[in-house]
């Protein structure tokens, strides 16, 4: 019998009532389906602006529709540029909210056949899926070093990385794939600091996910990779958000990057 796509997605167990969740990316794909989860669970919610204010405005609507008795607000951040991640965080403290969980799910991936890849490009890959990683924990951090030890942590991350990162994918994803590889190397050695001030980061690495990201892949590509997943069918974003919670929620789990594949060979 077919497993349901609906298990484990029936019924929230998280509660995360009196705390602020700040997700990068929030407004689309993985992120936004974080967002949403974190809203029936309670909690108030910062997101990144998109570069398109409608883009943004969608978003906060249909999450402040989820939950209408918490805060969501969203603020200019491009995650590559220092005074950009500072500023966003700044925003949020000056807000009068705390950073208790980040969940950072911003990065691109553009498919470029190997030999038209150029330092150009992936410049703007690593500049964004690296150092853009560094820098929202870097300033997350920050501030999650001045809330009070809630259980053993003042504050959680999560960031998005890939499985690409540790199995690859394929030579038109190069730049993506060795841009991962570094966020699930940077997840262990952040841990190693972070903890010094009772913060936990731990890695979720998405595998194939019906995501806009994914939508221009070819039918033959898709059929191909699906015939590798042990589960025989591709994730939804929410399935993702519910691996996030877990993850921002579990305990003695520390710099850890959990695979959430389906199985794949």
């Amino acid at each position: 019998m077919p497993v349901s796509r609906s298990t484990g997605l029936a019924k929230n167990v998280f509660d995360f009532s009196g705390t602020t969740t700040v997700i990068t990316g929030g407004a689309s794909g993985i992120g936004f389906s974080c967002a949403a989860a974190i809203a029936k669970a309670g909690g108030n919610l910062v997101i990144s602006a998109s570069r398109r204010p409608d883009k943004t405005q969608k978003a906060l609507d249909a999450l402040k529709a989820l939950n209408s008795t918490i805060q969501v607000q969203a603020f200019p951040c491009e995650v590559g540029q220092e005074e950009s991640v500072k500023s966003f965080f700044s925003a949020i403290e000056q807000a009068g909210l705390t950073t208790d969980y980040l969940i950072h799910s911003a990065g691109i991936s553009p498919n470029t056949d190997f030999y038209d890849q150029n330092q150009q490009e992936w410049d703007m890959v690593h500049n964004t899926n690296n150092t853009g990683a560094f820098l929202v924990t870097k300033y997350a951090a920050l501030l999650m070093k001045k809330n009070p030890v809630n259980g053993d942590f003042r504050g959680r991350i999560v960031l998005v990385t890939s499985t690409n990162g540790i199995n690859s994918w394929d030579p038109v994803s190069a730049h993506y794939d060795a841009s991962k590889a570094g966020n699930n190397i940077f997840v262990r050695v952040a841990a190693e600091k972070l903890s010094e001030d009772q913060i936990c980061i731990n890695g979720l690495a998405p595998g194939w996910i019906n995501t806009d990201l994914n939508a221009t892949l070819p039918p033959d590509v898709r059929e191909k990779e699906s015939a590798k997943i042990w589960m025989k069918r591709w994730a939804e974003p929410e399935e993702m958000a519910v691996c996030a919670l877990h993850l921002l929620t579990m305990p003695y789990l520390m710099g850890q990057v959990v695979m959430a594949d389906g199985g794949y060979r």
